[in-house]
C-alpha cells in the first residue's frame, strides 16, 4: 500500500495487526462513557458510510451495503476487500455489469406488471433489469409489510436475481412509512452490532438515548443514562455490582420462583440433586399421571421426582424408586439445613428489597431535585442551577449507594459463613455514609431553600456536601472491587447453598 493509502485507512480507524502492550489495571478498569442522542448516532453512522465511499471510491449506498453485509466491522470489510474486491461484490449483490443500461429505446417491459411504460418512468439496480417506479414501491412494501424478519437485503424484483437494491432506491420509490422502517433498521443494526454501543433499554418504551462506552470494565461496568437509569453494560439489565452477572440472574430467578415463603410445605417438596434447594412436585401432585420430570428454577438442573437421577440419563421404565436414599437422620439433617437457608435468604431478601424501596425514593428525590428546589434554590443563593451541580452528584451518590447495598444482600446470601461478619460492618458502614449524606441534603439544604436571602454559610454547606459525597463514592468503589475480587476469584462464595 502506498502511503495515501495507509492515511485513508487511519481515518477508517483500521490499524495494522500487531500484539499491543497489555496496558496498567488500573486504565483497564477505566470506563468513558457518553450517552448519545440519535442525531448523535446517525452522524456517526454517515460519516463512517462517507469515509469508506471516500478511500474505496464507491458509492454510499454500496458503502452502505457493504459495512451493514459486514456488520459494520470496516476492519473485517478492508481485508476481505483486498483480498478478492470482486468476490465481496458478488456475495453482497453489487454486480460491476449492467443487463440493458444502454439501451436506447423509449419503452421497456415491466417484468413486475407486465406492462409496458415509458423508459424515464423506471428504474433498476447493478443487474439493470428495468422496474417501473409502482413497481418498486410496491415491491419494497411488500418486503417490509409481509417479512417477519425483513432487514436491509432487499433483491431485485426479478426471480431469482441477487442484485441488492440500496438506500438510494428506498429514498426515491418507498412511501414514507416505509422510509422510517428502513432508517431505524439501518440505525438499529449499526447500534447492535457495535463493540463499545448499547441501546438504553429503555429504547423500546420510546426512549432514543444509546450509551458508547469507549472502554469499561469486563466484569460489571454500570453506565448512567440521561433518563436517570443505570444498567450492566455486560447484560443490559438493573446494575447489580459487586455480585456478577450469572449470580444476579440467579439471584431474581430466586426471588421469582417464591422461594421467600418460609411456609411452603416441606413434605411436597425435595431438594434439587445439583444446588439442594427444594423444588415443588411440578408445582402440583400430578407427577404420577403426567410426567416425573423435575426442573430446579434456581438452577434449571432437571432430574427425576422419584430416583432424583439426571434426567437426560433418565429412563421412566426403569426408574427405580428404591435409589434414593431414605436415611432419617440424613433426611431430617437435610429438613435442618433447609429451614436455615430458607432463613438465611429470608433476612437477605427482606434487606434487598427493603434497599431497593429506599433506591427509588432516592431517585423520585433526585427529580424532585433538578425540577424543583435547585431551581428555587439558584434563585436564592446563587445565579445559575450549574453551580448547583455539587447537590445534583450527592442525590446521585445517595442512589448509587442504595443500589450497591442493595446488592450487597444478594451477595451475602452466597458468602460463606464465616465472611458473613466482616460483609455486614461493611454494610453498617455504608449505612452510616448514607446516612450523614442524605441528612446534609434534606436538612441542612432546607435552611437555605427557606431563606429569605443569600446565605454567608452556603460556601460551608457545599464543602461539606462534598467531601461527604467524594468520601462514601470512594468507600463504595473500594467495597465493589474487594467483592468483585472475591467473586471473580470464588474467594469466600459458596454457590451451592
Amino acid at each position: 500500500m502506498d502511503d495515501s493509502m495507509d492515511r485513508s485507512l487511519d481515518k477508517l480507524h483500521v490499524k495494522p495487526k500487531f500484539d499491543a502492550p497489555e496496558e496498567d489495571d488500573h486504565i483497564q478498569q477505566q470506563s468513558y462513557v457518553t450517552v448519545l442522542e440519535e442525531e448523535d448516532i446517525w452522524s456517526r453512522l454517515e460519516n463512517e458510510i462517507q469515509s469508506v465511499a471516500n478511500v474505496f471510491c464507491l458509492s454510499k449506498t454500496e458503502a452502505t451495503l457493504l459495512l451493514s453485509y459486514f456488520h459494520w466491522d470496516v476492519s473485517k470489510f478492508v481485508d476481505e476487500w483486498f483480498d478478492d474486491p470482486t468476490s465481496v461484490r458478488e456475495r453482497v449483490g453489487i454486480l460491476e455489469m449492467s443487463l440493458d443500461q444502454s439501451s436506447n429505446d423509449e419503452e421497456f417491459f415491466c417484468g413486475g406488471c407486465y406492462k409496458f411504460h415509458k423508459l424515464e418512468n423506471s428504474a433498476s439496480v447493478s443487474c439493470g433489469h428495468r422496474v417501473c417506479t409502482n413497481c418498486w414501491t410496491s415491491h419494497i412494501s411488500k418486503v417490509f409489510n409481509e417479512t417477519s424478519k425483513w432487514n436491509v437485503w432487499l433483491k431485485c424484483p426479478y426471480v431469482p436475481c441477487q442484485a441488492s437494491v440500496g438506500r438510494d432506491m428506498i429514498e426515491s420509490f418507498a412511501s414514507e412509512e416505509d422510509k422510517t422502517k428502513y432508517e431505524r433498521y439501518l440505525l438499529k443494526s449499526y447500534v447492535e452490532e457495535s463493540k463499545t454501543m448499547k441501546l438504553c433499554p429503555r429504547a423500546a418504551s420510546g426512549r432514543s438515548c444509546t450509551i458508547d462506552l469507549t472502554r469499561g470494565d469486563s466484569r460489571n461496568s454500570g453506565v448512567y443514562c440521561v433518563c436517570l437509569l443505570k444498567f450492566c453494560w455486560n447484560c443490559s439489565k438493573d446494575v447489580h455490582s459487586p455480585v456478577d452477572c450469572e449470580t444476579a440472574a440467579k439471584w431474581l430467578a430466586m426471588t421469582m420462583s417464591g422461594y421467600q415463603n418460609p411456609n411452603r410445605p416441606l413434605a411436597n417438596t425435595v431438594p434439587c440433586p445439583k444446588c439442594k434447594q427444594r423444588t415443588a412436585e411440578n408445582q402440583y401432585v400430578l407427577a404420577e399421571i403426567f410426567s416425573l420430570k423435575m426442573k430446579c428454577l434456581p438452577c434449571n438442573y432437571e432430574f427425576c421426582w422419584l430416583c432424583r437421577g439426571d434426567w437426560t440419563e433418565h429412563d421412566e421404565e426403569t426408574c427405580n424408586n428404591d435409589a434414593v436414599p431414605c436415611d432419617y437422620e440424613e433426611t431430617d439433617s437435610l429438613w435442618r439445613m433447609e429451614e436455615f437457608s430458607i432463613d438465611k435468604y429470608k433476612e437477605c431478601y427482606e434487606n434487598w428489597q427493603s434497599n431497593d424501596l429506599l433506591m427509588q425514593r432516592a431517585i423520585a428525590k433526585l427529580q424532585q431535585l433538578r425540577n424543583v428546589d435547585l431551581p428555587k434554590l439558584s434563585e436564592i443563593q446563587l445565579p445559575t442551577v450549574q453551580q448547583l451541580d455539587f447537590i445534583t452528584e450527592a442525590a446521585l451518590q445517595v442512589t448509587e449507594s442504595r443500589r450497591i447495598l442493595k446488592w450487597t444482600y444478594a451477595y451475602q446470601y452466597y458468602l460463606s459463613d464465616d465472611k458473613q461478619d466482616l460483609l455486614k460492618i461493611k454494610q453498617e458502614y455504608v449505612k452510616l455514609l448514607l446516612k450523614k449524606l442524605n441528612d446534609c441534603i434534606e436538612t441542612d439544604m432546607s435552611l437555605f431553600l427557606n431563606a429569605e436571602g443569600s446565605s454567608e454559610n452556603f460556601h460551608a454547606f457545599r464543602i461539606k456536601l462534598t467531601g461527604l459525597t467524594r468520601t462514601t463514592r470512594i468507600y463504595n468503589e473500594t467495597l465493589i472491587r474487594d467483592l468483585e475480587d472475591g467473586l471473580a476469584n470464588g474467594y469466600g462464595l459458596n454457590h451451592d447453598d
